[in-house]
Order: structure tokens, then sequence, then C-alpha cells
């Protein structure tokens, strides 16, 4: 067998390959026996048939089984001999058998490209803080208070920004082009735009009991399609509630399960903060480290793989939209940027990883089969679905590879930063 490549672009390889007839002869006899043993011939037991009449009567796909067996050696072989790692799957454009007896084929293929790392020495990460500040801290004991806020009963005192609002809602559609609503208990926050601004504004200094009209227009953006329309709303105000902030003592930090007071209450805040701080740090240090291994270049890309995921993360997008009950044809969202700003994001992603898989090649870093099944198993348990399920369904789909992947990644940017100088600081 012989071959030639040459490269379309950088990462599109053209592969032209001839098979010559002692090969073809066989990998002939290999596709020929397992036709014996599985052919079906009335009058004949299964794998029984005599030779002559099983290649008679199955010549047509013993030739395409022996096209698609060479073409797939062939492939192998160019993949291991050139050290490709193909981001697609090999696209025959020519085949052909020749008068004597070799098989020939062309086909194409893209692929990632190939990455010369800068030695690691080189790398220092960026100095990052673990301590969180006061404002940091006091932040942070805010957001508990939050988390433990109660909702008091306003009984003399109009409506005002902050009050949570329950009302009765009316709405009709005076030129008759809509049906009229009613909902009996709308609940909404002022000032935090979870209803209409008209509504907020007929609402706002009102008391319990009052009963206030407002008008809006609605529609109008998608032309004759959809008209704009007037909708008038009745609002009666059943009742107001003011958020009540624990106060910052014994009691609060006990009724979150801290017991020593406030300054263990603090020190419980500060050690989760420093926590998250030590996850950002890493996220720090691994983007610090990325930039290095490209070394001021810029990756070329396998462009299929590129639009491929730019159009899966549209498409999620998409359907996320229509999950929060959104038509995306009627959504106002500008589809040509939005795909630029993904396919910026899917090709930076796409470099990361690039780089870091010949980071984890250069440092013999493997991730085991048990290693992912036990991956599986962690992300089983947090999406509280069995470890079957979830291991099977990744398996369908390339996932468990795309698991290893990942974990191979990792692995390499955590022996990375600890033998670079001053990662562990």
């Amino acid at each position: 067998m012989s071959y030639e490549i040459e490269r379309a672009t950088p990462c599109r390889v053209v592969v032209t390959a001839t098979i010559g007839p002692e090969e073809v002869r066989s990998e002939r006899e290999h596709v020929l026996g397992d036709w014996l043993r599985g052919a079906r011939i009335d009058g004949f037991r299964k794998g029984k048939a005599p030779r002559a009449l099983v290649e008679r009567r199955f010549a047509n796909e013993i030739r395409d089984d022996l096209e698609e067996h060479l073409t797939r050696r062939t492939w192998d072989q160019v993949r291991t001999d050139e050290k490709l790692r193909p981001a697609s799957p090999l696209g025959i454009k020519e085949s052909g058998w020749l008068d004597s007896g070799e098989y020939k084929f062309k086909g194409e293929f893209d692929v990632y490209p190939t990455v010369t790392l800068p030695p690691l020495d080189g790398f220092r990460a960026p100095a990052f803080d673990l301590e969180p500040g006061e404002d940091e801290l006091a932040g942070a004991i805010e957001q508990l208070r939050e988390r433990q806020a109660a909702w008091e009963p306003v009984a003399d005192e109009p409506a005002a920004e902050g009050m949570l609002v329950e009302a009765e809602v009316d709405g009709a559609f005076p030129d008759g082009d809509g049906e009229a609503f009613h909902e009996d208990r709308s609940l909404f926050q002022l000032g935090r735009s979870e209803v209409y601004p008209e509504i907020e504004a007929a609402v706002t200094g009102k008391a319990v009991g009052d009963t206030v009209t407002t008008e809006r227009t609605a529609g109008g953006e998608g032309g004759e399609e959809h008209p704009a329309k007037r909708v008038t709303y009745k609002v009666r105000i059943k009742s107001l509630r003011r958020k009540r902030l624990p106060e910052v003592d014994e009691a609060f930090a006990t009724s979150i399960g801290i017991t020593g007071g406030v300054e263990a209450l603090r020190e419980r805040v500060r050690e989760r903060l420093q926590a998250s701080r030590t996850e950002r740090r890493r996220d720090v240090w691994r983007e610090a480290l990325v930039t290095h291994l490209a070394d001021g270049h810029t990756l070329d890309l396998p462009e299929g793989v590129v639009r491929d995921d730019t159009r899966k993360e549209l498409v999620e997008f998409a359907q996320a939209l229509a999950q929060r009950g959104i038509d995306p044809d009627q959504a106002k969202v500008d589809w040509e940027k939005l795909e630029g700003e993904m396919r910026g994001r899917v090709e930076q992603r796409l470099r990361a990883e690039v780089l870091l898989d010949a980071l984890a090649e250069s440092l013999g870093i493997a991730v085991s089969a048990a290693e992912v099944d036990h991956e599986v198993e962690h992300q089983a348990q947090r999406l509280g679905v069995p470890f079957a399920e979830l291991r099977g369904n990744l398996a369908k789909g390339g996932g468990l590879e795309r698991v290893g992947a990942l974990l191979r990644r990792e692995r390499a940017v955590d022996e990375a930063l600890e033998k670079c100088a001053g990662a562990g600081a």
C-alpha cells in the first residue's frame, strides 16, 4: 500500500492511496471468509454453501465490504504513520479499481493542528490573594441575611420601593383584539421590574384595599403580523409586606447552624470565601497556562468542528428560549451577532483543548476506564440518576471519551502547575 497526503488547509488533509493486488487478495480472503461463515442460501445450512456460489450470489456486497475494509485499514495506517488527530470522518471523493487489480481512492478529512509547546519552566502563575477583604466578607454576610429575611405585613403605609405587593389583576383589550384575563393572586416586589412599569407606577403610593387602573401598548414590533394592542389593567392591592432583615447576632448565627456567635459566623463565611477564591485561582492559573502554551500564536482550527459546535450552541440557546415559553422566531435576538459571539467562545474553548491535549501528551498522562467510571458515578450522584443509566447514555454518543479527555486535560493542568515555580504559592 502506498499513499500521498497534502494539506488543502492547515486542518484539512487530502489522502490519495493505492492498495496493491497482493494486499487486495489477502483482504478479500478475510472478507470472503466472513461471508462464507454467515451466508444463508436456500438448500444449504448456514455457513455450508459452496464458495463459488457465495461469491456469485453476493458479488456486489463482497466488493462493497472489501472496499470499506481496504479504506479503513489504509486510513488507520495513515493516521498512525503521520501522527494525525482526525476531527472528522474520512470523506471519500473518488474511488475505483485499476486493471492491474489495485484499488485506489482519494479522500479528505479534518484534523486538529499539530502543536509545539514552549518549555513549562518559563511559566509563572500570576499572584492571587486568597484572603477576602472586609467588603467581600460583609457582602457575603449580607447575602445570608437576605436569605433569612422575613416579610412583615404593612397596614398603614403606602406601597413603596422594596415592598412585596399581593394584588388581584384584571386585564382587558378595549379594542376587542384580545381575550380578557384575571389573576386572583399576583405577587411582585416594587423596584425589581417584576411587572410592567405602568403597573408599578400605578401601584406605588397606594394603600391596601385601593384599586388602580392603568394602560399599556403591547406588541407592535413585528409589523403587520404582530400589530400593537392596547391592554388595560385593573389592580386591587390585597396586601403589602416589607422585608425585615435579621440582626447579625448569636441568634442569627444559630439559626443557620453555626455555634459560637458572630465571630464563629464570620470565620465560617471567611473559610467559604477562601474556598471559592481557591477555585477561582485555579481558573485564573489555568487560563494563564493556556496563554503561555499558545506562546503568542493563534492556532488554526478544523472549520467543520467549529461550525458544528457553534450550531449546537445556537440550537441549545433556542431550546432554552422555547422552554421559557418564548418563541425563538419572535424573540428579540440578533441571531447573526449571537452566532459570532458563540463562534468566538467555541474557538477559544477548542484552542484551549488542543493545547491541553498536547500538554497531557507531553507529560505522559493517561486516564483509565475505571477513573472515567468513577467520575461518571460522581456526576450521577449530583444529578440524582442511576449510574448505569447515565453511563449507558454517555456511551451511546461518545460521552465517555469526552469525560476521559476532560479528566486528562485537567490532570495535565494540575501536574503542570505543580511543576512550575511559584504555582504552589
